[in-house]
């Protein structure tokens, strides 16, 4: 048995009082500018290369942000041929070059350069390079959020000594649902509709029972969810509109119907000599520079960029970006906002609008 002494419940109670300021300066601490020649560099040497990780010293602590290449006709991971590998992680995959297809949970989906993955969690994927040139795809990854948490779990089909659920069986292996194979038969809680109803819905406020019933039914119903939900976004379709911070087009996004709960993907454009809107907000965001050359300001320091660069933008920072180039720029960012927005920290403050 541990008991904190006296002292440690000031010490605790004090790191609480602490941590607010002492963030700041983490903040302030961490890398913001990738250049493009350092991870071309270390791509020469290997496949994989994280961009944006927090064991890297980046204070950004809910997903990683990584570059992969693969040759041609090579799988995109070492993970074997039928099922590939599967993870309680969400994953949103840019194709940056090359053409082939994934299969998800037994379902095949073509993709070429532009286009966007979208893998459910907990699904088994693997991808094919199927052009005849390297394949260079990025990733965001929400790893870190799930392994903060404890939750994260990674099957290899190369690796089945380190699976936990799928060497359960037929029916383990085919769930979305980590430790699905344990549900009653026929994969469903037996729910007596005479004795409880969905919380909440006639207006009345939830029993017990029924608020407890609903949880039992919570994840054959995510499992619904999951699979119903998008998989491939193609880059020739999405649509841009007019907002405060400039021309952008949202990709991955619950409201748009991927399922997904912490990571959210959108394509911003800067026409050249114009510049984006100013603002602010409490989620974390990871920009990678499509294409253009300009300069940022975040928190009033500036940055120079251009295509193939990588801008890790501090929470809560007051950023702009300003496209100097002959070429539209573009951006391709991730932010963990909806994870933010269901916690209720999602706040954003609109500064000077953008020059389009």
């Amino acid at each position: 048995m541990v008991m904190a002494r006296k002292e440690d419940h000031l010490r605790m109670r004090m790191e609480h009082i602490r941590f607010g300021k002492e963030e700041l300066e983490r903040r302030r601490k961490s890398p913001v500018h990738v250049k493009a020649e350092e991870i071309a560099a270390q791509l020469k040497e290997h496949f994989h290369v994280y961009i944006v990780d927090p064991r890297l010293g980046f204070n950004q602590r809910s997903f990683r942000f990584w570059i992969n290449r693969r040759s041609v006709g090579e799988e995109m991971e070492y993970s074997g041929l039928k099922l590939g590998h599967r993870h309680t992680v969400e994953a949103v995959i840019y194709i940056l070059q090359g053409k082939g297809y994934s299969v998800i949970d037994g379902i095949k989906y073509p993709w070429e350069a532009g286009d966007m993955i979208c893998v459910p969690v907990f699904a088994w994927h693997r991808h094919r390079n199927e052009s005849n040139e390297d394949l260079l795809y990025l990733a965001a990854t929400t790893g870190p959020f799930s392994m903060a948490t404890g939750i994260a779990i990674y099957e290899e089909e190369k690796y089945p000594e380190y699976w936990i659920f799928a060497q359960k069986g037929e029916e383990a292996m085919k769930t979305l649902i980590p430790g699905g194979a344990e549900l009653p038969p026929g994969g469903r809680v037996d729910l007596d509709q005479s004795r409880w109803k969905p919380a909440g819905k006639d207006g009345s406020e939830p029993t017990s029972a029924e608020i407890y019933y609903e949880q039992l039914a919570f994840a054959q119903e995510e499992e619904r969810r999951r699979r119903a939900g998008k998989v491939i976004v193609k880059g020739k379709e999405l649509r841009f509109g007019s907002t405060p911070m400039g021309r952008v087009a949202y990709a991955v996004e619950p409201r748009l119907g991927y399922h997904v709960k912490l990571l959210s993907t959108l394509i911003a454009e800067i026409p050249p000599e114009r510049r984006s809107g100013a603002h602010r907000h409490i989620y974390e965001e990871t920009n990678y520079i499509l294409a253009g050359e300009g300069y940022s300001i975040i928190e009033d320091q500036r940055y120079e960029w251009k295509k193939g660069d990588t801008l890790v933008i501090p929470v809560f920072a007051w950023h702009q970006h300003f496209n100097t180039g002959k070429e539209t720029a573009r951006f391709l960012v991730h932010t963990n906002r909806p994870g933010m927005a269901s916690t209720g920290y999602v706040h954003t403050q609109q500064g000077e609008p953008a020059d389009f």
